[in-house]
């Protein structure tokens, strides 16, 4: 059976499975510019959810009349508002210029950082739309003013209205894809950021956005919970682990051929979560044992991929979710286990389940979120 080779990277095209239904609808509704609609993808870390986005962007990309800007928060350097500001503008003007509807013969971030009175010039001998010169010129007047000490909040107006501009010029609707937006939470007046951002996307008709968070309490902060800014302004779709019918299609793709055995026990231990199907299944293309790849990837790669994570626990919290691994499940099991009384341990979960870290299987009874985690925490547990 014709197989591909495992990417450490996200899934598109050939690449990408299962979510099908979910990827049409966002596909459908980005691509209708009649649409101001947009969606805030959530779900645990690791589950996909960069996938779905840079999926979403390739099959919008056969359409001329859409321009798709991604921007990752992670990226944001320095975590200003200022600079936030100008990731975005690069972003869609670069995603403009690729499409060849903005004729700049030098990159945005390039023109950003040239003086003003260089820019003006260059602007006037350019085949360039007068709303789009404008505009990047009203920006880079913006810029110029924040550098001097002044408010920069027009700045970041005029920025996240810059896809609306080109959107209105060229006849297009533009997409705004901003990817781990809980990030701006941590930026200079984060929220009030937010709020800025939801109230000038009102003002918008020929722009959708779409944003994406893993932490549940702060996505809830900014766009889930009643009174957020982003309340009701978007569509939620919470992105869940593949099933594991979805589990065996992903294997399929990278193997040709699976043992459902192996595909229940890799299902099994990593929750449906494809990041780490890539990295284990990736290994099953070699040889051993299906549980002598699973325990080399959890001792070679755990420490990796999770002690970083365990270190920024308190130590409360650590021996919580050791227990978890353990096998406690309830407020009297993790108090006993820790010799804790059960009050400390119930004041701890709330920030566990906040973050994603653990979660409630059914009332009083919680687990780790993450099943590769737990296996990691149980093997260190145990040495």
């Amino acid at each position: 059976m014709e197989h591909t080779d495992f990417v450490l990277t996200p899934a598109i095209g050939k690449n990408f499975v299962g979510r099908r239904a979910l990827i049409d609808e966002l596909v459908k509704e980005l691509a209708d510019r009649r649409s101001h609609i947009g969606f805030c993808l959530y779900g645990r870390r690791r589950v996909g959810k960069t996938s779905m986005l840079m999926e979403t962007k390739h099959l919008l990309a056969k359409n001329d009349n859409v321009i798709v800007a991604y921007l990752s928060l992670y990226d944001v350097a320095d975590l200003s508002s200022a600079t936030f500001s100008e990731e975005l503008i690069n972003a869609v003007i670069t995603a403009y210029q690729e499409k060849g509807l903005v004729p700049l013969k030098m990159r945005i971030r390039d023109l950003i950082s040239t003086p003003l009175s260089v820019v003006g010039e260059l602007l006037k001998n350019l085949k360039i739309e007068t709303t789009i010169a404008e505009h990047i010129k009203l920006m880079l007047e913006y810029k110029d003013a924040r550098d001097k000490g002044k408010n920069y909040s027009d700045y970041v107006r005029q920025a996240f209205n810059t896809g609306q501009v080109l959107a209105n010029a060229t006849r297009t609707k533009c997409i705004i894809i901003l990817d781990e937006f809980p990030e701006i939470t941590k930026f200079e007046n984060g929220l009030q950021l937010v709020k800025m951002l939801r109230t000038q996307y009102e003002l918008q008709d020929k722009t959708a956005i779409v944003i994406s968070g893993s932490i549940k309490k702060t996505i809830e902060v900014v766009a889930l919970s009643e009174g957020s800014p982003f309340y009701k302004q978007l569509i939620p779709k919470h992105i869940l682990p593949f099933t594991e019918k979805e589990t065996e299609e992903f294997l399929k793709l990278y193997l040709g051929k699976v043992d459902k055995n192996e595909v229940h026990r890799l299902y099994g231990v990593t929750g449906g979560l494809p990041f780490y199907l890539q990295f284990i299944g990736r290994s099953t293309k070699y040889s051993g044992s299906i549980e002598s790849i699973i325990n080399t990837f959890v001792d070679q790669e755990g420490d990796l991929f999770f002690h970083a994570e365990f270190e920024k626990l308190s130590e409360k919290e650590k021996l919580i979710v050791t227990s978890l691994a353990k096998g406690a499940s309830n407020l009297t099991e993790i108090a006993k286990d820790i010799n804790e009384p059960t009050t400390t341990v119930g004041r701890y979960l709330p920030t566990l389940l906040n973050e994603d870290i653990v979660e409630k299987e059914s009332r009083g009874t919680y687990l780790l979120s993450d099943k590769l985690f737990s296996y990691w925490l149980k093997k260190r547990a145990a040495r």
